[in-house]
């Protein structure tokens, strides 16, 4: 499986969203019915990455457009939180905008949101 570029810096990601794994039906009266409806969940975060160079914003587009299809395949991704490696991918094959750090564009960061499966059971 393809790995992301290890030469892009990671920001601190803004929080992790499950989804949930129980349906819940409200009744007429009385406590509301939930029940389970999966084994995994899809897990949803928001990141960034931070680009040193105009080289490393321009190398990292090429990975998104060609080793990953458009962000429609997965690829490893570092969980800084739990230090293990992800199989992850971009939600909607959206890769966020580039915006400049600086007028030269010598720096960058693009943030977009990732998904993934986490198992419950």
């Amino acid at each position: 499986m393809p790995a992301h570029p290890t030469d892009c810096k990671i920001g601190f990601p803004k929080g992790e969203e499950p989804a949930s794994a129980v349906m819940r039906s409200e009744m007429e009266r009385g406590v509301p019915k939930q029940r389970r409806i999966s084994a995994d969940v899809m897990v949803t975060q928001e990141t960034t990455v931070y680009f040193d160079t105009k080289q490393q914003a321009i190398d990292w587009e090429t990975w998104f457009y060609t080793t990953i299809n458009a962000g429609a395949d997965w690829f490893d991704w570092p969980d800084l939180r739990t230090g293990t490696t992800l199989q992850a991918r971009i939600v909607g094959g959206k890769p966020g905008a580039l915006v400049p750090a600086t007028v030269n564009w010598a720096y960058a960061q693009r943030t977009f949101t990732l998904e993934w499966l986490r198992p419950t059971l």
